[in-house]
């Protein structure tokens, strides 16, 4: 017996494992020791630098750049990958047949609640801590996902509207 899925069953287990698999990436990633998470970062900045200056750039003054843009790019780290996990959460939750309001409500939920996990689970990596200020720029991540799909949304739906 073959089982038929509607469209919508397909968009469900979409952005369901999307979901997933963004919250084992952001597990991964808060797995990291503290020295691990900042050579990273450091490390990516200094792609970056190399890339826009050049790759004969000064080592003092990589290592200033780097310095005065980690605590920058470490905070927009968050709140990207967080963005995803909006985008991804909105995207599974949009499938039920509930109010647009409590779409909404249940995938900033989900994001809080996995954004304070992962805080508390920073606590248990070397050289970590948890910090309620990342709990909030990740809970605008995921409002800003949730913004985006929304007028994703809303525009398609306008082009579809106008092709008819």
């Amino acid at each position: 017996m073959q089982i038929k899925y509607k469209k919508q069953d397909k968009v469900c287990i979409i952005f369901f494992v999307l979901m997933i698999v963004t919250a084992i990436i952001i597990f991964l990633f808060s797995s990291q020791d503290g020295k691990k998470s900042t050579s990273t970062s450091d490390n990516f900045i200094k792609q970056i630098v190399k890339i826009i200056y050049g790759n004969d750039i000064d080592e003092a003054k990589l290592e200033k750049i780097t310095d005065d843009l980690s605590f920058y790019i470490r905070k927009l780290a968050h709140f990207t990958i967080y963005t995803i996990f909006g985008i991804n959460a909105f995207g599974f939750i949009n499938t039920f047949n509930i109010t647009l309001k409590r779409k909404i409500l249940f995938a900033i939920l989900i994001g809080a609640l996995y954004a304070s996990s992962d805080e508390f689970h920073q606590l248990f990596s070397i050289g970590r801590s948890a910090s309620i200020k990342d709990v909030g720029i990740d809970c605008l991540g995921v409002a800003f996902g949730i913004l985006l799909i929304n007028i994703t949304i809303y525009v398609k739906n306008n082009l579809d509207k106008k092709k008819e």
